[in-house]
């Protein structure tokens, strides 16, 4: 099977189709919570990860404070001064810590007057546990000399980047909530993440965030997987819609396209035939460019080449007029005009005393006498009359357009333009004398010939009245 357009239209359409195909389930297959119901879940988790390991570092940075000499030395002395001038400060800028003594620990109501906030809230709730205000932390950690307890580090940490996990981490299919509970079932919503949309009932998990006081609620989108496979299946058919008036226009534009360079060539091949170039030829695609270019160089050379032949063929090789055929070919297609009502009206000329050129001067004199004869001739007749050799030295000449009277006017001014003395060979000097037989064409004559014969009949009465002289014979 050969290739067409057609068929290469069909096979990119069905590629790019298939491409598309591929192309959505791709999409679908990475992007779908159908296909995934637990990426919202394990993004929750991620999340409670990131968090958990947040609070982790907050509790190891007071385990570190605890732990230090000047933390022991301050809860050991009470010395205010002491207490106040500790290292921690400088090193954990942004923090608030405190130093709380072992009986503010102990003691679950008393005067708390002196204490900061931070104190406050952690002496009102069960000691040990974190609390936290916002988006900061709050942990505590004992502070012990041996076994003996001395008090506590009350450590507050600001976690800005819980906002970046909430903003950065996706969240397919689901809504994430991060809960602060005071009670049982009463919390605050410190941060958001998701469809909102998706919050209807119960949270589908709740995880409780270690080392925080803080839970994480999570839905899920509930799968709805023939709404899902009906917006995917709209979305390709439109595509494909899209697609396939894409393909069908590019290959309608493109089958114009080479059409029309096809004919061009077709016409540059029918100019050929006719003999006949125009100045430009254009093509639509730069393709066919140069192998139109090439075309028409070669094209230009055969005509040139055709014309050249036919030129040559058309004329007479010695007199370089038209030739025998060439008057016929002329004189048929006035013929064709006499019954428009157009006249024409023909000469035939003898060269007098030719053959005594030949015989006296030879066959090369004889040859001058007829080419420059022919040369005078077209110098000194009409552009339009056209003039041949019919053979040896008898010439004819057809006045198309002219009725007789008037050609016996051009007959007679032609004798006297014509050079009087020709010279034929150097020093051989001819007189130049010429019998003619003059007619017309007529819509009754009943063969193309029949003008002519006219004329011949006109010239053998001049030859026969003396040459050097024209007589006429009219049509019947």
């Amino acid at each position: 099977m050969k290739p067409s357009l057609a068929r290469f239209s069909i096979a990119l359409f069905a590629a790019l189709e298939i491409t598309l195909i591929l192309t959505m389930l791709s999409v679908y297959w990475v992007s779908s919570p159908i296909r995934h119901p637990a990426s919202a879940q394990a993004e929750g988790l991620v999340i409670a990860q990131q968090i958990e390991g947040l609070a982790l570092d907050i509790h190891q940075t007071a385990k570190l404070i605890a732990r230090q000499p000047q933390t022991i030395a301050c809860l050991k002395s009470g010395a205010e001064d002491l207490c106040r001038n500790q290292n921690i400060y400088a090193l954990n800028q942004g923090a608030q810590i405190f130093l709380v003594p072992k009986s503010g620990v102990n003691g679950q109501t008393g005067n708390a007057s002196g204490l900061s906030e931070a104190y406050t809230r952690f002496i009102a709730g069960p000691a040990g546990l974190p609390t936290a205000a916002g988006m900061s932390l709050t942990v505590s950690e004992p502070v012990m000399d041996g076994t003996n307890l001395l008090g506590s580090v009350l450590f507050t940490q600001d976690v800005p980047r819980l906002q970046d996990l909430f903003d950065t981490l996706p969240l397919p299919g689901g809504y994430l909530e991060l809960r602060q509970y005071a009670h049982q079932d009463t919390y605050t919503v410190l941060r958001r993440r998701g469809d909102e949309s998706l919050k209807v009932g119960p949270a589908a998990r709740e995880i409780t965030l270690a080392g925080t006081p803080w839970k994480l609620a999570l839905w899920k989108a509930d799968p709805q997987p023939v709404t899902e496979l009906l917006t995917y299946f709209t979305v390709w058919l439109v595509l494909s819609v899209l697609l396939t008036a894409m393909v069908w226009l590019v290959y309608l534009r493109l089958r114009a396209w080479i059409s029309e360079d096809l004919n061009t060539i077709v016409s540059l091949m029918s100019d050929i035939r006719r003999q006949r170039m125009r100045s430009t030829y254009q093509v639509n695609l730069t393709e066919f460019e140069k192998p139109l270019a090439m075309l028409v160089r070669l094209a230009q050379l055969t005509v040139g080449k055709q014309k050249e032949v036919e030129s040559q063929a058309s004329l007479d090789h010695l007199s370089q007029v038209n030739n025998r055929r060439s008057f016929e070919i002329r004189q048929s297609e006035l013929l064709k005009t006499l019954q428009q009502g157009q006249v024409h009206s023909l000469l035939i000329i003898d060269i007098d005393n030719f053959k005594y050129v030949n015989d006296t001067y030879g066959h090369d004199a004889g040859d001058q006498l007829i080419v420059q004869f022919g040369q005078a001739l077209k110098l000194h007749l009409r552009a339009s009359d056209f003039v041949s050799r019919l053979g040896g030295d008898e010439f004819c000449v057809i006045f198309p357009n002219t009725p007789l009277p008037r050609a016996i006017e051009l007959a007679e001014r032609l004798r006297g333009n014509l050079p009087a003395v020709l010279e034929l060979t150097p020093g051989v000097l001819h007189r130049l004398n010429w019998s003619g037989g003059l007619s017309e064409y007529s819509s009754k004559d009943t063969a193309e010939n029949q003008a002519l014969i006219r004329a011949d009949s006109a010239l053998l009465e001049a030859k026969r009245g003396g040459r050097n002289m024209t007589r006429v014979k009219m049509a019947p």
